[in-house]
């Protein structure tokens, strides 16, 4: 059913029906591309498949839509799947796939011979002469290296999210481990001073942040095309000296510029708990290299005794009278230690934390009908307790 334009690399297939999908997948076919008016029906498509539809009507597609044929089947050609072009008609399969070898080196001549000879068509003039216009204006056919190089990982992405068992169950709250280590990794590297390291680690971060907008495009949520708007957006509005009349000359005011905007922007949000978050890494880190030195705890045991005589200074402090403040960080700081020797990573842990206390609340709320100030403390424990109580009979 289909002809192979290039051994393993591109075929055309002029039958619309699931019988050539299932062959074309039976001789290793890994892509479909196709061009009509009407769609192939998903379920026809194997999960081990890419699917990709272009509309056309009549004897020619429109050029935006050899543009975004020619990037894709590029990015089909680096990943070494072969593809097939479907079409309901043999001319415009023959048609698209010559396209393709211009798009890929070869001359006008070369392009046409091969095609016809493979699928044994005759292109019309219209397409012959469109052939030509696409050979004159390649150049425009392609985006710049570095909107390709994005383009191509972005759809990477998607691949792996639809044919990778693990990518597929990937969640946003699955994820957050990841998303927590992957930034420490790069300050590791950004300590040693490896460029490649550094490379790899930024790699790494930029990967995660393609995983969530995937899984967000997946449910609807939103896309990758939303965050970089609200990068764009955030940084203009946050720099008014660039791009309006309030200049600066020192660092010093661009910062305090910036957190009075950011003030104004996050003004429900009194707690910065990208901040808490940063530090909790911080002081991980810090233990880290003290036992690279040699200098740590050798037991649990050990680190739990520490907390305790952290625990009994606040407390002196506080019936002193005193500024806790020293006192309070030593005690967060031992604890973070216990999560050091226990292998957690205490972000995630106060992150889930939170996450817990949050739900809880919201449902505090709901129960005092938003109302929380007209309750007793008695009141809103017995109501917490209620809140807990009901979780763990779900979770039973």
């Amino acid at each position: 059913m289909q002809k192979w334009i290039i051994k393993n690399e591109v075929a055309v297939s002029t039958l619309y029906s699931k019988d050539a999908v299932i062959d074309a997948h039976k001789k290793g076919i890994r892509a479909v591309v196709s061009f009509s008016e009407k769609e192939l029906l998903k379920e026809w498509i194997p999960l081990d498949m890419e699917y990709k539809h272009f509309f056309m009507r009549g004897e020619t597609p429109h050029l935006f839509t050899i543009r975004e044929f020619l990037l894709y089947t590029n990015f089909l050609k680096r990943i070494k799947f072969p593809f097939v072009i479907f079409s309901d008609d043999l001319n415009k399969a023959t048609l698209l796939s010559a396209i393709y070898l211009l798009y890929n080196g070869k001359t006008i001549s070369d392009a046409i011979d091969t095609v016809s000879k493979k699928t044994e068509s005759q292109l019309t003039v219209k397409q012959l002469n469109l052939i030509r216009d696409v050979f004159l204006h390649i150049e425009l056919f392609h985006l710049n290296d570095r909107v390709t190089k994005f383009y191509e990982t972005d759809l990477l992405i998607h691949l792996l999210r639809k044919q990778c068992p693990w990518d597929r169950e990937q969640t946003h709250k699955s994820l957050i481990p990841e998303l927590i280590e992957e930034p420490l990794e790069l300050v590791e590297a950004i300590k040693k001073s490896s460029f490649n390291g550094i490379i790899e680690e930024l790699g790494d971060v930029a990967l995660q942040i393609l995983l969530h907008s995937a899984i967000g495009e997946e449910e609807n949520k939103f896309s990758i095309d939303y965050v970089f708007d609200g990068i764009f957006a955030k940084m203009y509005r946050r720099h008014p000296h660039v791009f309006g009349r309030n200049k600066l000359n020192k660092s010093k005011e661009v910062l305090r510029q910036w957190e009075e905007i950011k003030k104004k922007e996050k003004k429900d949000r009194p707690i910065d708990i990208a901040k808490v978050l940063a530090g909790f890494i911080t002081a991980f880190d810090v233990q880290n290299e003290a036992r690279k030195e040699g200098f740590d705890f050798t037991s649990i045991d050990q680190v739990e005794q520490k907390i305790g005589e952290e625990l009994q200074e606040l407390r002196d402090q506080i019936k002193n009278g005193d500024d806790p403040s020293e006192e309070l960080g030593d005690l967060i700081f031992s604890v973070i230690n216990l999560s050091r020797f226990l292998n957690i990573d205490p972000s995630h842990a106060l992150f889930i934390s939170m996450e817990k206390f949050r739900k809880r609340f919201e449902k505090v709320k709901r129960k005092t009908n938003n109302n929380i100030k007209s309750f007793s403390a008695e009141e809103l424990d017995k109501i917490w307790e209620q809140v807990k109580n009901e979780e763990r009979r779900k979770q039973a």
